[in-house]
Formats: C-alpha cells, structure tokens, sequence
C-alpha cells in the first residue's frame, strides 16, 4: 500500500506544471501588506477552485488589526527604486529593474541625494558618536528597523543598507514592517545595496573621498491592506491533518517560499487527478486540508479563528518553508525539523518521516540490499523562523521540512536556476503519501505502532548521538522535572501574554527606556541566546509552569548546550517585565 499511494500520486504530480506555477507567482512582490501579494493569493484560489474535489475557503484579515503580539503593518506597493552613485563616478548600484529587493520594504517614497556616512551596525546612538549624519545618507548594516527608529532622530536623509556575510554581489531582501502610526512620520527613503558596492563606497571614505548617492524611491501606502488565507480541504472527519506554506516575500525569490508554495499547490492538483480517475479514494477518517498564508501575520489570525469558531481539531501540522533547492548549488541540508521534546508526541510525525525517507530514497547500496536517501537529509531538534512556531502554540504538533544553510537566502540571488523541482516533487509526494496514509487507515493499528517505536527510539538516541560527551555525563546527573518532587514554596513561570512571535520590533515597542532597550540588544547578542528568549522559552512557559533550574534541564535535554542559571534568570526577569509571564509560588 505505502508504494501505490508514492507511485499514484507521483504519477499524478507534474513538474511542468509546478514549473508554470512558480513562473506566474515569481511575478509578483508579495512583500506583506502589498497588492501584489493579494494577487498571488487570487491566483492561488482561483487554481484550487478549478479543482473538482476539494473544498476551498478564503479567510480575511486586516493588517491594520492587531492580533495578539503581531501589531498592524501598513499597506505598501513598490512603483520604481534607483540607487545611483554621483560622485566621485557616476554609476547606477542597483534599481528595481535588476531587482525588486532594492528597495527596503515598507520604506517612505523620497528623491534624496547626499554624502554617505557609515556607521556600522547603527543599531545603537553610540554608533553614531563623533560623526555628522545629519543631512547625509547613512550606510548600515544592522536592523534595518533599529537603524530607522535611532537614525532617523538624528536628521538623516537617506538610508543604504546592506548585509554581511551573504554573497557579495547579492542585494538582500530587508525590511521595515512599519505599523499605520510609523508610516504617517516616516520620511526617509532606505533602499538596499549587494555587499560589494557597500565595501566599495567604505574604501572611498577610508581613502579620503566623499560618496555622494542619490535615492529615488517610488513607494505608496495604504490603510486596507488584506490578509488572504486560502484553505483547501479533501476528505471527512472531524479531525484535520494540515500541510502549509506561506507564499509571501520578493518577486523572484524561489526557494523561500514559492517552492514550498507551488509545491503545495501542485499536490492539491496529484490528489485531485489521481481522485477523478478512480485512483484514489477520499479520505473517511480524517480531513486532509492545505493552507496558504503569509508568513505569522496569516497563520496567527488562521489559527485564532479556526480554534475558536470551528468544530474541527487539527491534530498535526507540516510546514513547506524552502523544499526544492539544487543542493549543490545552494549548500543546504533537507531538515526535518521536530516539535520541542516537551510536546511529546510522535504517532504521525513517524509514519511522515517513513514515507519521506521512502520518496527520498532513489538509489540501492553497492550490494543492491537496500535502498539509500539520494540526499543530505537530517532530522533537527526544534527550531524556528516559521508557521510552524504559530501552530505550536495552539499546542498542534507541528514539524518543518526546511533546506538549510542556503547561502543565497534572503536575496534577489535566491532564483529560479537553483530550484530543482525534481527534489520538490519527491518532498510533495512523501508528505502527501503520509497524510493520505493516516487520513485513510491505509496503516494498521500494528503497523502503525512498530513505526511509532522504532521512530522514538531512533529520536532519543539519535538526538543524543549529536550531543558532545560532556553535555551525555551533565544529562545523566540532572534530574527530570517530571520525576522531582514538587517542593511547597517553590517559584515557578508560566507564560501569560499573547500568542505570536516575540520580535525585536515587539521588544523595542515593549522596553520602557533607551538603557533597557541596550541591555535587551546586548543580552540578544549572544547566541543562542536570542532563539531561547523569543522562540523557546516562551513556547515552553506557555505549556507548563517551571522553575529556573527545570527550563535549563529542557535547553540541555533538547539542544545539549549548557545555559547558566544566571543567564536563563536574566531572560526570565526580561520577559517578566514585559508582562509575557509570572511567577507562580507553588
């Protein structure tokens, strides 16, 4: 059975067709709370409505709402974008006709022309001490919202950023997330430049010169931005099994996420071919429904309604975020990312990971005894960055088929030649054979069981198998808090805010003063400092009350890194002060 659901739905999944797909959504920049990005929605729906046998829903949300942590974001549609350098030669650096990432996303439109200053990071006022910056342009490569709240202050005229560590003739993909309010005030137009023109304009300070560039930014804004949610739904049952991407981010950028997007779609059009030709059958026990969302400011709103005003139970999640990636172009790793240990659950993450490593798995051994993954593939503790984050926290297990590193992310480098689509079909495939496996009892109780236990024991000691000796002999002296007696008295937290991701926009709108704000940036500074305090802790405060000491038994048991108590107590009292948790005497 688990080869004939592989074969039908491969039969039934066309690259050519999941080619066509990206081409059209490639074409519009579904920057979030952009025109352009409701388009890409529209297209989406009106593909999956041409489907004989899926029900399709849109759900729509506002950007100008709040929902839980994610404040409003204003509406923003980019017209035209130069960067020219004036003196000491005149030459074009880059404009939206080479690519769409040239301009800052949610940047204030303005025609500027001015000297170039360079303050490094320029997330910081000391980063400005003993240089005039006002009336010049300034060229950062920090937080492009930092930068813009610190500078800006300062009566900057323009805005250059560019980023370290990424090719060097790459324009990153940056941006503002400005809310309504911010946009009324903003006035200075932030475009981006590829690293190698930025050190170009650094040498010529160095050297004595004065750069002169001139900005011109043609931008609009507007209140009644739209968040399109489309939701695609095969099969009965109460209970639903979900796969979802988000289709946001720049025209022409691919792999992050038009590939797991279009793939996604590109599955819904295999299940519906194989179905109206009798090859498969609906699913009876469970619902098999697809999601598409922008990124967190889709799936919050999503979940917030779903959870509240439907009768379904989602029951497990798969997240489609970068899947189809030349690995030896882009350097990535397929990696299955788990939900956090505490969590505790892995009856259909197993039987998913079965039917990948099967659809992934092209070439025998040297003997011919056994099939072996045609891939670099990995199976990850939690980690974030995705919808899958905004899942967990509803409590719905959730895993990320992500490739990573790709040492083109994030730029208008991220294109079409690095995509293979035979690699994104193999993943569509695996994932929608474990969804259909489960939805369908294709697996007998028995079946399902040995998978189960083979997959947590390969987890346990895979996971520790990654973990240095040191960390192995720390484990085994440290006590489980789920085996600790509970002592009267003792000081527990638990979470308490809203649901959504704590982002270093949140934490600025949250820090009552300049110092405080310092500390938080110093403290995030330091890896993996800045994953623990906005992703991980909060998730695990959310799902159980713990002391200091049990948070560091989770970080060592999940992660094998060693946290000190002190340390995990400074984050504890920061997220206290921001009212996200509160202490709870036992």
């Amino acid at each position: 059975m688990t080869k004939n659901i592989l074969t039908t739905l491969s039969e039934f999944f066309s690259e050519q067709e999941l080619i066509e797909i990206i081409s059209t959504l490639m074409k519009f920049h579904r920057i979030q709370g952009s025109r352009d990005l409701e388009k890409a929605s529209e297209y989406i729906r009106s593909e999956l409505e041409a489907l004989r046998e899926f029900d399709v829903k849109l759900y729509t949300y506002e950007y100008s709402t709040w929902y839980e942590l994610h404040p409003p974001v204003i509406g923003w549609n980019l017209n035209e974008c130069f960067v020219e350098l004036v003196k000491p030669s005149r030459k074009i650096l880059t404009s939206h006709l080479q690519t769409k990432l040239c301009a800052v996303a949610h940047t204030p439109p303005g025609d500027v022309e001015g000297e170039v200053v360079y303050v490094g990071e320029g997330t910081r006022l000391a980063h400005y001490r003993d240089k005039n910056v006002g009336d010049k342009i300034v060229l950062a490569h920090g937080n492009p919202y930092l930068v813009y709240r610190v500078a800006s202050q300062l009566g900057v005229k323009g805005f250059l950023f560019f980023k370290t560590g990424v090719y060097e003739d790459a324009v990153p993909y940056l941006s503002l997330f400005l809310t309504p309010e911010e946009a009324m005030v903003a006035k200075t137009p932030a475009a981006t430049i590829s690293r190698r023109h930025a050190h170009s304009i650094v040498s010529m300070l160095e050297r004595g010169l004065k750069p002169i560039v001139r900005i011109v930014i043609d931008a609009e804004y507007f209140r009644d931005a739209k968040i399109n949610v489309i939701e695609a739904t095969l099969g009965e049952g109460r209970d639903e099994l979900h796969a979802f991407a988000h289709y946001c981010h720049p025209a022409g950028t691919i792999n992050d996420n038009i590939s797991g997007s279009a793939t996604l779609l590109e599955l819904a059009k295999s299940f519906d071919r194989a179905l109206y030709r009798g090859r498969m059958a609906a699913p009876k026990s469970m619902k098999i429904v697809f999601v598409w969302f922008p990124e967190y400011y889709g799936s919050l709103p999503y979940l917030l309604h779903k959870t509240s005003h439907q009768s379904s139970r989602i029951v497990f999640g798969v997240n489609l975020d970068m899947i189809g990636e030349k690995q030896e172009i882009t350097g990535s790793t397929i990696n299955i990312i788990r939900p956090p240990l505490f969590m505790n659950t892995t009856e259909y993450e197993g039987i998913l990971i079965k039917y990948l490593i099967e659809s992934l798995s092209i070439n025998r051994s040297f003997s011919n005894m056994v099939k072996i993954v045609s891939y670099r593939l990995d199976v990850n503790s939690y980690d974030g960055g995705s919808d899958h984050d905004i899942y967990l926290q509803f409590s719905i297990p959730s895993i990320m088929i992500n490739q990573w590193p790709d040492i083109y992310y994030h730029t208008n480098l991220d294109s079409v030649d690095k995509l293979d689509p035979i690699l994104a079909k193999r993943i569509g495939v695996g994932i929608g054979s474990a969804l259909y496996a489960i939805s369908s009892d294709c697996l007998d109780r028995e079946v399902v069981e040995m998978i189960n236990n083979a997959y947590r024991e390969y987890i346990s000691g895979y996971t520790k198998l990654k973990f240095d000796i040191e960390t192995l002999k720390r484990l085994k002296s440290m006590e489980s808090p789920t085996g600790k007696e509970v002592q009267k008295g003792s000081i527990k937290y638990r979470y308490i805010g809203g649901k959504g991701v704590l982002t270093l926009r949140t934490i600025l709108r949250l820090c009552k003063s300049i110092q405080n704000l310092e500390d938080i940036l110093e403290l995030l500074e330091k890896q993996p400092i800045q994953f623990l305090f906005t992703h991980y802790i909060p998730l695990l405060l959310m799902h159980r009350s713990l002391g200091i000491d049990e948070i560091k038994y989770y970080i060592t048991l999940e992660y094998g890194i060693d946290i000190d108590e002190a340390t995990i107590g400074n984050m504890i009292n920061r997220l206290n002060q921001f009212k996200l948790i509160e202490e709870v005497t036992i």
